[in-house]
Protein backbone atom coordinates (compact mmCIF):
# COMPACT_ATOMS: atom_id res chain seq x y z
CA UNK A 1 0.00 0.00 0.00
CA UNK A 2 1.23 3.28 -0.59
CA UNK A 3 2.40 6.09 1.13
CA UNK A 4 -1.00 7.75 0.61
CA UNK A 5 -2.95 4.99 0.46
CA UNK A 6 -1.96 4.84 4.11
CA UNK A 7 -2.29 8.27 4.96
CA UNK A 8 -6.18 8.51 3.65
CA UNK A 9 -7.08 4.99 5.69
CA UNK A 10 -5.20 7.06 8.93
CA UNK A 11 -7.41 10.01 8.34
CA UNK A 12 -10.20 8.18 7.34
CA UNK A 13 -9.84 6.02 10.88
CA UNK A 14 -9.74 9.07 13.06
CA UNK A 15 -13.07 10.61 11.43
CA UNK A 16 -14.83 6.92 12.01
CA UNK A 17 -13.27 7.28 15.86
CA UNK A 18 -14.80 10.66 16.01
CA UNK A 19 -18.19 9.56 14.57
CA UNK A 20 -18.25 7.14 17.21
CA UNK A 21 -16.87 8.78 20.08
CA UNK A 22 -19.72 11.38 20.27
CA UNK A 23 -23.56 12.06 20.39
CA UNK A 24 -23.72 15.02 18.34
CA UNK A 25 -22.63 14.84 14.87
CA UNK A 26 -23.14 18.49 13.21
CA UNK A 27 -22.68 19.13 9.22
CA UNK A 28 -21.33 22.96 8.27
CA UNK A 29 -20.53 23.70 5.01
CA UNK A 30 -17.29 26.35 5.45
CA UNK A 31 -17.68 27.93 2.18
CA UNK A 32 -16.77 31.55 2.97
CA UNK A 33 -16.41 30.57 6.08
CA UNK A 34 -13.23 32.90 7.25
CA UNK A 35 -10.54 30.89 9.22
CA UNK A 36 -10.77 33.20 11.78
CA UNK A 37 -13.96 32.45 12.76
CA UNK A 38 -13.56 28.98 12.92
CA UNK A 39 -11.07 29.52 14.88
CA UNK A 40 -12.54 31.97 17.67
CA UNK A 41 -15.46 29.17 18.05
CA UNK A 42 -12.68 26.47 18.43
CA UNK A 43 -11.22 27.83 21.32
CA UNK A 44 -14.30 28.96 22.97
CA UNK A 45 -15.81 25.62 22.63
CA UNK A 46 -12.81 23.97 23.68
CA UNK A 47 -13.73 21.20 25.97
CA UNK A 48 -17.38 20.87 24.60
CA UNK A 49 -16.82 20.61 21.00
CA UNK A 50 -14.44 19.18 18.65
CA UNK A 51 -14.90 21.50 15.02
CA UNK A 52 -12.83 19.25 12.24
CA UNK A 53 -12.13 19.35 8.68
CA UNK A 54 -12.65 16.59 6.40
CA UNK A 55 -12.93 15.39 3.21
CA UNK A 56 -15.72 14.56 1.59
CA UNK A 57 -14.80 10.81 0.00
CA UNK A 58 -12.81 10.26 3.53
CA UNK A 59 -16.35 10.99 5.63
CA UNK A 60 -18.24 8.90 3.41
CA UNK A 61 -15.71 6.07 3.74
CA UNK A 62 -15.75 6.33 7.52
CA UNK A 63 -19.29 6.45 7.41
CA UNK A 64 -19.41 2.86 5.99
CA UNK A 65 -18.21 1.38 8.78
CA UNK A 66 -19.99 3.24 11.34
CA UNK A 67 -22.19 0.97 13.57
CA UNK A 68 -25.04 3.07 13.90
CA UNK A 69 -27.37 2.75 10.76
CA UNK A 70 -28.85 5.84 11.40
CA UNK A 71 -25.23 8.05 11.22
CA UNK A 72 -24.54 5.99 8.34
CA UNK A 73 -27.74 6.96 6.55
CA UNK A 74 -27.24 10.66 8.06
CA UNK A 75 -23.62 11.25 6.73
CA UNK A 76 -24.76 9.33 3.18
CA UNK A 77 -27.65 11.74 2.64
CA UNK A 78 -25.75 14.88 4.02
CA UNK A 79 -22.58 14.59 3.96
CA UNK A 80 -21.67 14.82 0.19
CA UNK A 81 -21.95 18.42 -0.50
CA UNK A 82 -19.04 20.58 -0.85
CA UNK A 83 -16.29 21.93 1.92
CA UNK A 84 -17.40 20.17 4.96
CA UNK A 85 -16.84 20.77 8.81
CA UNK A 86 -17.49 18.07 11.39
CA UNK A 87 -18.57 19.33 15.19
CA UNK A 88 -18.53 16.95 17.11
CA UNK A 89 -20.05 16.90 20.51
CA UNK A 90 -22.26 15.53 23.47
CA UNK A 91 -24.12 18.87 23.44
CA UNK A 92 -28.07 19.25 21.84
CA UNK A 93 -27.10 20.42 18.72
CA UNK A 94 -29.71 22.98 19.24
CA UNK A 95 -28.00 24.44 22.00
CA UNK A 96 -24.48 24.15 20.39
CA UNK A 97 -25.85 25.77 17.51
CA UNK A 98 -27.16 28.97 19.07
CA UNK A 99 -23.71 28.87 21.38
CA UNK A 100 -21.62 28.82 17.70
CA UNK A 101 -23.82 31.66 16.50
CA UNK A 102 -22.58 33.94 19.38
CA UNK A 103 -19.12 33.93 17.63
CA UNK A 104 -20.74 35.21 14.21
CA UNK A 105 -19.15 38.30 12.72
CA UNK A 106 -20.66 40.56 9.85
CA UNK A 107 -19.34 40.26 5.99
CA UNK A 108 -20.48 42.70 2.99
CA UNK A 109 -22.38 41.13 0.37
CA UNK A 110 -20.42 40.30 -3.14
CA UNK A 111 -21.60 40.46 -6.70
CA UNK A 112 -23.56 36.87 -7.21
CA UNK A 113 -24.46 36.36 -3.80
CA UNK A 114 -28.48 35.45 -3.34
CA UNK A 115 -30.02 37.31 -0.46
CA UNK A 116 -31.91 35.86 2.35
CA UNK A 117 -33.60 39.21 3.44
CA UNK A 118 -34.57 42.44 3.01
CA UNK A 119 -31.67 44.59 2.61
CA UNK A 120 -32.34 48.45 3.80
CA UNK A 121 -30.51 51.69 3.49
CA UNK A 122 -31.51 53.60 5.94
CA UNK A 123 -31.54 57.58 5.54
CA UNK A 124 -28.71 60.03 6.79
CA UNK A 125 -25.29 60.89 6.06
CA UNK A 126 -23.80 59.21 4.25
CA UNK A 127 -19.94 60.40 5.11
CA UNK A 128 -19.14 60.53 1.63
CA UNK A 129 -17.87 63.25 -0.25
CA UNK A 130 -20.05 65.14 -3.13
CA UNK A 131 -18.87 64.09 -6.51
CA UNK A 132 -19.48 61.14 -8.81
CA UNK A 133 -20.52 58.59 -6.29
CA UNK A 134 -23.72 59.68 -6.62
CA UNK A 135 -24.45 58.58 -9.75
CA UNK A 136 -23.72 55.13 -8.25
CA UNK A 137 -25.61 55.57 -5.87
CA UNK A 138 -28.70 56.64 -7.88
CA UNK A 139 -28.34 54.13 -10.28
CA UNK A 140 -29.27 51.49 -7.61
CA UNK A 141 -32.25 53.33 -6.83
CA UNK A 142 -31.12 55.32 -3.48
CA UNK A 143 -32.70 58.69 -3.38
CA UNK A 144 -29.54 61.49 -2.38
CA UNK A 145 -29.20 64.91 -1.91
CA UNK A 146 -25.96 67.02 -0.99
CA UNK A 147 -25.91 69.22 2.36
CA UNK A 148 -22.65 70.40 4.27
CA UNK A 149 -20.67 69.00 1.72
CA UNK A 150 -22.04 65.06 1.89
CA UNK A 151 -24.15 63.14 0.41
CA UNK A 152 -26.94 61.86 2.17
CA UNK A 153 -29.85 59.06 1.67
CA UNK A 154 -33.12 60.92 2.02
CA UNK A 155 -35.33 57.97 3.06
CA UNK A 156 -34.75 54.53 3.94
CA UNK A 157 -34.39 52.47 0.65
CA UNK A 158 -35.10 48.87 -0.07
CA UNK A 159 -32.28 47.80 -2.57
CA UNK A 160 -32.73 44.07 -2.31
CA UNK A 161 -35.27 41.30 -1.73
CA UNK A 162 -35.14 37.64 -0.69
CA UNK A 163 -34.55 36.07 -4.06
CA UNK A 164 -32.43 38.48 -5.36
CA UNK A 165 -29.24 38.51 -6.74
CA UNK A 166 -26.69 41.26 -6.24
CA UNK A 167 -24.94 43.37 -9.16
CA UNK A 168 -21.64 44.38 -9.05
CA UNK A 169 -22.83 47.96 -8.81
CA UNK A 170 -25.11 47.22 -5.66
CA UNK A 171 -22.14 45.39 -3.92
CA UNK A 172 -19.96 48.37 -4.43
CA UNK A 173 -22.33 50.86 -3.13
CA UNK A 174 -22.74 48.73 -0.38
CA UNK A 175 -19.22 48.45 0.48
CA UNK A 176 -18.66 52.41 0.58
CA UNK A 177 -21.53 52.91 2.97
CA UNK A 178 -19.88 49.87 4.91
CA UNK A 179 -23.61 47.99 4.68
CA UNK A 180 -22.41 44.15 6.28
CA UNK A 181 -25.84 42.87 5.99
CA UNK A 182 -24.41 38.61 6.17
CA UNK A 183 -24.25 37.44 9.57
CA UNK A 184 -20.95 35.07 8.89
CA UNK A 185 -20.43 31.90 11.77
CA UNK A 186 -20.28 28.59 12.29
CA UNK A 187 -23.75 27.54 11.01
CA UNK A 188 -24.69 23.87 10.77
CA UNK A 189 -27.09 22.27 7.72
CA UNK A 190 -27.78 19.45 9.58
CA UNK A 191 -27.63 17.56 12.83
CA UNK A 192 -27.32 13.85 13.88
CA UNK A 193 -28.02 13.49 18.29
CA UNK A 194 -29.23 10.36 19.25
CA UNK A 195 -30.72 9.05 16.07
CA UNK A 196 -32.57 12.48 15.59
CA UNK A 197 -31.75 14.56 12.55
CA UNK A 198 -31.86 18.37 12.79
CA UNK A 199 -32.63 20.08 9.80
CA UNK A 200 -30.62 23.29 9.24
CA UNK A 201 -34.57 25.06 9.85
CA UNK A 202 -34.69 23.88 13.20
CA UNK A 203 -31.32 25.07 14.32
CA UNK A 204 -31.30 28.41 13.15
CA UNK A 205 -34.31 29.40 14.81
CA UNK A 206 -33.62 31.58 17.34
CA UNK A 207 -35.11 32.31 21.11
CA UNK A 208 -36.68 35.15 19.96
CA UNK A 209 -38.21 33.49 17.01
CA UNK A 210 -39.94 30.94 18.89
CA UNK A 211 -41.18 33.58 21.78
CA UNK A 212 -42.45 35.67 18.38
CA UNK A 213 -44.43 32.56 17.04
CA UNK A 214 -45.60 31.72 20.61
CA UNK A 215 -47.10 34.74 20.46
CA UNK A 216 -48.64 34.88 17.11
CA UNK A 217 -49.93 31.57 17.93
CA UNK A 218 -51.88 32.43 21.24
CA UNK A 219 -52.95 35.54 19.46
CA UNK A 220 -54.42 33.74 16.48
CA UNK A 221 -55.66 31.08 18.53
CA UNK A 222 -57.48 33.56 21.01
CA UNK A 223 -58.98 35.17 17.60
CA UNK A 224 -60.66 31.83 16.43
CA UNK A 225 -61.97 30.97 19.94
CA UNK A 226 -63.55 34.55 19.69
CA UNK A 227 -64.57 34.40 16.56
CA UNK A 228 -66.15 30.62 16.75
CA UNK A 229 -67.96 31.30 20.47
CA UNK A 230 -65.63 28.54 22.05
CA UNK A 231 -64.91 29.62 25.79
CA UNK A 232 -61.55 29.13 27.22
CA UNK A 233 -60.03 30.06 30.12
CA UNK A 234 -58.47 33.14 27.98
CA UNK A 235 -61.41 34.03 26.21
CA UNK A 236 -64.40 33.89 28.27
CA UNK A 237 -63.69 37.38 30.16
CA UNK A 238 -63.62 39.36 26.88
CA UNK A 239 -66.80 36.99 25.30
CA UNK A 240 -68.66 38.42 28.39
CA UNK A 241 -67.54 41.48 28.24
CA UNK A 242 -68.37 41.98 24.33
CA UNK A 243 -71.98 40.25 25.45
CA UNK A 244 -72.66 42.51 28.55
CA UNK A 245 -71.95 45.59 26.17
CA UNK A 246 -74.67 44.37 23.41
CA UNK A 247 -77.08 43.58 26.16
CA UNK A 248 -76.74 47.07 27.59
CA UNK A 249 -76.81 48.57 24.02
CA UNK A 250 -79.95 46.73 23.19
CA UNK A 251 -81.54 47.01 26.46
CA UNK A 252 -81.12 50.86 25.91
CA UNK A 253 -82.20 50.70 22.58
CA UNK A 254 -85.55 49.19 23.29
CA UNK A 255 -86.31 51.57 26.98
CA UNK A 256 -85.75 48.69 29.24
CA UNK A 257 -84.79 50.53 32.25
CA UNK A 258 -82.44 48.50 34.73
CA UNK A 259 -79.55 49.62 36.61
CA UNK A 260 -76.97 49.19 33.84
CA UNK A 261 -79.18 51.04 31.04
CA UNK A 262 -81.16 54.04 33.11
CA UNK A 263 -77.86 56.06 33.74
CA UNK A 264 -76.89 55.69 29.87
CA UNK A 265 -80.70 56.82 29.05
CA UNK A 266 -80.54 59.43 31.65
CA UNK A 267 -77.28 60.99 29.88
CA UNK A 268 -79.37 60.56 26.09
CA UNK A 269 -82.59 62.20 27.46
CA UNK A 270 -80.21 65.04 29.38
CA UNK A 271 -78.38 65.66 26.21
CA UNK A 272 -81.46 65.92 23.73
CA UNK A 273 -83.38 68.15 25.85
CA UNK A 274 -80.11 70.38 26.37
CA UNK A 275 -80.54 70.40 22.49
CA UNK A 276 -83.90 71.10 22.59
CA UNK A 277 -82.93 74.37 24.71
CA UNK A 278 -80.32 75.51 22.15
CA UNK A 279 -82.81 75.59 19.40
CA UNK A 280 -85.62 77.04 21.05
CA UNK A 281 -82.78 80.11 22.40
CA UNK A 282 -82.03 80.39 19.16
CA UNK A 283 -85.79 80.65 17.42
Amino acid sequence: MSRQLLLKKKIADEILSFLESYRTVMLVNTYKLKASTVNEARRRLRGKAILKHVKTTLLQKAAERVSSKELKDFIKKYGSRGSIMLVLSNEEPYELQQELRKYSVRLPLSAGDVVDREIVVPAGNTGLPAGPVISSLNEVGLPTRIETGSIWITKDTVVARPGDVITPQLAAVLSKLNIRPVEAYVKAYAALCDGIVYTEEILSITAEDIRSNMTKSVENALKIALTTMFPTPESIDIMLREAFSKAVALGVKAEYYDENTIKIMLQMAKALADQLEKTIEKA
